[in-house]
């Protein structure tokens, strides 16, 4: 399965977040035909990537690291960090 989420530091817009999992803006952030919206009175603008869950994944969740996500979910018990493991070690020190 695959899912958009925002790569840099600041907010995801709504209007990306009601569309993670649609077919047609996963394919437009891949390709770069959508380079993000505004998301602050400051300017900043979503930095988005899309990530790919495995199927057999039992559970899933977007975490956000100051703006930043990652999507954990659950493989035959076993917890996993995307876009990196080692990511996940670094952001929640352990």
């Amino acid at each position: 399965m695959k899912i958009v989420i925002n790569n840099g530091y600041g907010a995801i817009s709504p209007e990306s977040d009601e569309l993670r999992r649609d077919p047609k803006f996963i394919e437009d952030v891949e390709s770069g035909r959508f380079v993000g919206r505004e998301t602050d009175a400051w300017g900043s603008v979503e930095t988005l990537r899309v990530v790919e869950i495995p199927d057999n994944a039992t559970d899933m969740m977007i975490v956000n690291y100051d703006g930043v996500e990652g999507v954990l979910y659950v493989i035959d018990g076993m917890i996993h960090y995307t876009p990196d493991d080692n990511d996940f070690k670094r952001i929640f020190s352990f």
